[in-house]
């Protein structure tokens, strides 16, 4: 669900401004910079995971009201490069949505704090917890890393939206009932079920891309 700047209060809007700017200042200090600097083949795929969110989050299912589902991916960005590029790449995939949309540049921290800072530091904490108290293997990397912690970061995110439609009155309760949040149960399992997969996948062919995995460890 992408707002728009109509209908946002503008201290709601410049409150996330400020907030989004603050964690890409953390972004861009405590960056792993190491691990794409010379290396353009780090720098295409960082780059190119950045356009598949854009494109991603350009196409959906749109209800008459105005009210559009889309997938947000945020699991699989943040294990492949951690919080720091994940916020980096949502930046550029949010400023093309907000350009391609018409969504207005005074939303575009609503937005990428509640469809990317939440779902990314979601999944980046419940992937610390998993190291630290899980058993290391792959079953475990796919369904808790993978799959749960998307469900879960949807799950947070897709109610954040809807707490910020309802205060901000751009949909009455009665409409959101209707309209949006009998479908967050619809969207939080496939969104699960996607990171999953393209998790299972990178991990096997790829996973040199994926910096939260180590093969040594999880195949041993």
């Amino acid at each position: 669900m992408n707002l728009a700047t109509v209908g946002l209060n503008l201290p709601w809007m410049v409150g996330s401004l400020l907030i989004w700017a603050a964690l890409l200042i953390w972004a861009l200090r405590t960056a792993p910079w190491y691990k794409v600097n010379g290396d353009r083949s780090a720098q295409h795929v960082l780059l190119g995971a950045a356009l598949v969110v854009f494109l991603v989050w350009q196409f959906g299912a749109q209800l008459d009201n105005g009210i559009g589902f889309h997938f947000l991916l945020m699991t699989t960005l943040t294990l492949l490069f951690g919080p720091q590029f994940a916020l980096m790449a949502v930046s550029l995939a949010m400023a093309g949505v907000t350009f391609q949309q018409d969504l207005g540049w005074l939303a575009f921290g609503m937005n990428a704090v509640l469809m990317g800072a939440v779902p990314i530091f979601i999944t980046w904490w419940m992937a610390r917890w998993a190291y630290r108290f899980l058993d290391h293997n792959f079953f475990v990397f796919v369904f808790f890393n993978g799959f749960l912690s998307a469900a879960v970061g949807s799950l947070l995110s897709l109610g954040l939206i809807a707490t910020v439609m309802y205060a901000a009155e751009i949909h009455s309760l009665s409409v959101l009932k209707q309209s949006f949040i009998p479908y967050i149960p619809l969207l939080v399992v496939p969104e699960g079920f996607l990171n999953g997969m393209l998790m299972t996948a990178l991990v096997l062919f790829k996973p040199q891309w994926v910096s939260s995995f180590n093969d040594r460890e999880y195949f041993k």
